[in-house]
């Protein structure tokens, strides 16, 4: 990932912990009520149930992996932006195909919290993660994620508020992997409902995933998060990061 990129990322393996932060933006007057807007549209559009039919031709799936565990299913997707220009609020529609040909959706109803039916930043030229977790557990098949356009109508995004992470390990004894996460924001723009991501990765392979989510995060503020990992987490390397959800 390169460095400066927008996305807030860390590494945890073996007790040591490098962390990569993102770049932070400004904040005016005029943008407070911005945010107000934007956070109503988005509790609007998640009232409805969504289905990515046109995908975003700035948007390459880069990886996608299911993961499933006694405490349910994920689905993890890596995703690069093509563009010149950051991404904001990307609808995503992620599934699995059955054997049968039959196209299940995973996170397509109505009423789902936002951020599990959009990446809701993506810094151009970056690869970003998405998480999407679900308590149930499914049918096998082969994971699909569709990426569309933004709905969200709005002013461009230049550089992204810069987001810290500072993760501090514990494994349990059946296996799942918890992680205590320090969350602090570098910038002036307050952060609302900020995901968090984990991914862990053994031989190139994606066994275990999670997300979290911060409901506030001031201005220069930090916040603690605990967050599970899905599938078999022990052994590997867990690969943290975080997208800003208020931008200015």
């Amino acid at each position: 990932m390169r460095s400066g990129s927008g996305i807030s990322a860390a590494l945890v393996a073996l007790g040591t912990f490098p962390v990569a932060v993102m770049l932070s933006g400004c904040v005016t007057t005029q943008q407070i009520a911005a945010r107000a807007r934007l956070v109503d549209a988005r509790i609007r559009a998640s009232q409805n149930p969504l289905h990515v039919t046109e995908r975003n031709p700035d948007v390459r799936v880069t990886r996608l992996s299911l993961v499933r565990g006694r405490g349910g299913t994920a689905v993890a997707v890596e995703l690069i932006d093509t563009s010149r220009h950051a991404l904001t609020d990307l609808p995503i529609s992620v599934g699995v195909t059955t054997p049968t040909g039959r196209k299940l959706y995973l996170n397509g109803s109505a009423n789902l919290d936002y951020f599990d039916t959009h990446v809701v930043a993506v810094p151009p030229r970056t690869v970003a993660t998405w998480v999407f977790t679900n308590g149930r557990q499914f049918a096998a098949g082969r994971p699909f994620a569709d990426v569309g356009v933004s709905q969200l109508s709005g002013p461009g995004v230049g550089t992204l508020p810069r987001i810290d992470i500072t993760p501090a390990l514990s494994a349990s004894e059946s296996g799942a992997r918890s992680l205590s996460l320090s969350v602090s924001n570098l910038s002036d723009v307050p952060q609302y409902s900020l995901p968090v991501y984990a991914v862990g990765v053994r031989n190139g392979r994606v066994l275990a995933a999670g997300r979290a989510s911060v409901a506030h995060l001031r201005t220069q503020g930090r916040a603690t998060v605990r967050l599970t990992l899905l599938g078999r987490a022990l052994g590997t390397t867990v690969r943290l990061s975080a997208l800003p959800t208020i931008f200015q």
